[in-house]
């Protein structure tokens, strides 16, 4: 999926929220963040520049097949819709601003050095996952109670506190009671199926 494609899929998906305070948030991911160009990792899943945004809209993509799908069994969900397209697109804002592009990585061809460029994360404000995410985007628009379980437990059991015994483990069996919660943390997972991982050390070169 190149640029503009992204761009285009992007402003299609906005044009159904009707939220208040979307335009300061899209004001800020464009003009004071990476969101648009930031890869999605450093090793695994959209781990190239602009592959963030194509992570959103793929979860976006799957998270809408599934709830059109559930919608012809149950049409009284539809309520949700606006909720999902928030979720999905912006549950990983928490990854802007901190992927670093370093050209000076380095590992060993037949036993020699050799220099690849790749990326370092550099999290200024470590504040968590899913819950970062929802503190940067309730600075410019509100989220309703289930987006923002949605988003802080679209990773499922794959956050640290799931299933450790305890207060941890019982918000995430609570969280998962709302339909919205599995929508999202589903998609999230199918899209890491279908997303490219680029072998950033096959450009390596000995120096």
């Amino acid at each position: 999926m190149n640029i503009n494609k992204r761009n285009e899929l992007f402003e299609q998906a906005v044009s159904h929220i009707t939220r208040d305070g979307l335009d300061n948030l899209i004001s800020w991911l464009k003009n004071e963040t990476d969101f648009f160009t930031a890869p999605c990792s450093t090793l695994f899943h959209g781990n190239f520049e602009g592959g963030l945004l194509e992570h959103s809209l793929r979860v976006l993509e799957f998270a809408l097949h599934n709830f059109n799908r559930i919608k012809t069994i149950n049409p009284d969900l539809e309520y949700l819709k606006e909720s999902l397209i928030i979720s999905a697109l912006f549950h990983d804002v928490c990854k802007v601003n901190q992927y670093k592009r370093n050209d000076e990585k380095w590992t060993k061809i037949n036993n020699q050095w050799a220099r690849y460029s790749g990326w370092d994360v550099e999290d200024t404000f470590p504040l968590g996952h899913g819950e970062k995410s929802i503190y940067l985007i309730s600075k410019h628009l509100e989220l309703k109670v289930s987006e923002a379980l949605a988003i802080r437990w679209h990773m499922g059991a794959y956050t640290s506190d799931a299933l450790i015994p305890g207060l941890g483990q019982i918000a995430y069996q609570g969280a998962f009671k709302h339909p919205l919660v599995k929508l999202i943390h589903t998609a999230d997972v199918i899209a890491q199926i279908v997303e490219e991982t680029i072998d950033l050390k096959a450009s390596a070169k000995i120096k």
